[in-house]
């Protein structure tokens, strides 16, 4: 999407064309926010000058990219865009509304009405003993070393997905009948190190309270602590 030179716009999200999106806030780099209108979609865009100050973007573009996104979101249902979608003029945002506007539209009717809620928590490695092993394995000499030194590894990935799943389906037994979708992320596993298990869910903005409520009760004892955010817009089911 983006070009290597020159000049061009940058998308922030895509609305229905009919949606109220705001355009009297700065854009990253102080920049002004333009509509760009094409059928039955808009794109919320800013002018780049510099891709350069794209391509290495600083903490403050990224949260002033957020902002834009989510002052969107709180007027429209909208497909938020990953920072960087550059395209080279409006004419060149038009073919890809054109382009995609079947996409576009389904992924619109999805999260109509819906906000993105998160359920974080740390997941406890396998216990010590395997944690030593996988963290300083024996030296590998032969093929059936090497074998059983892939499922040491691989058992522990596995532990770690079962428990993000049990906690997956605890807190679905809390809120299903309040969320249209949910998806469930494990970081990268590392040798004796927590995993950072992330649930999320697609939730109506109207459900919004009681989804809070639902889950304001301590976790079970066999369940790690849990810390809940939101609403955002919906970044993680717009794929």
């Amino acid at each position: 999407m983006s070009r290597p030179g020159g000049a061009g716009l940058m998308l922030y999200c895509i609305a229905n064309a009919s949606s109220a999106v705001p355009s009297d806030e700065p854009g990253v780099h102080g920049t002004r926010l333009l509509r760009v209108v094409q059928g039955e979609l808009v794109a919320v865009v800013s002018p780049v000058a510099d891709l350069a100050r794209v391509t290495a973007p600083v903490q403050a573009d990224l949260l002033a990219y957020e902002r834009v996104i989510r002052s969107q979101h709180a007027v429209a249902d909208v497909v938020p865009m990953r920072f960087g979608s550059v395209l080279t003029g409006e004419a060149a945002v038009r073919a890809h509304l054109g382009e995609q506007r079947a996409t576009y539209l389904r992924v619109l009717a999805r999260v109509t009405g819906c906000v993105e809620m998160g359920v974080r928590a740390l997941i406890s490695p396998p216990p010590p003993s395997v944690v030593r092993e996988e963290a300083a394995p024996p030296p590998i000499r032969s093929g059936a070393d090497y074998l059983k030194a892939r499922q040491r590894r691989y058992s522990a990935e596995s532990e770690l997905r079962e428990h993000g799943a049990a906690l997956e389906q605890s807190l679905l037994s809390k809120v299903a009948p309040l969320c249209r979708e949910h998806r469930l992320e494990l970081s990268r596993s590392r040798p004796g190190e927590p995993v950072l298990c992330s649930v999320y869910f697609l939730v109506p903005r109207d459900q919004v309270p009681a989804f809070r409520a639902a889950l304001a009760s301590s976790p079970g004892a066999d369940q790690p602590e849990t810390s809940l955010s939101g609403p955002w817009p919906p970044f993680n089911f717009v794929d």
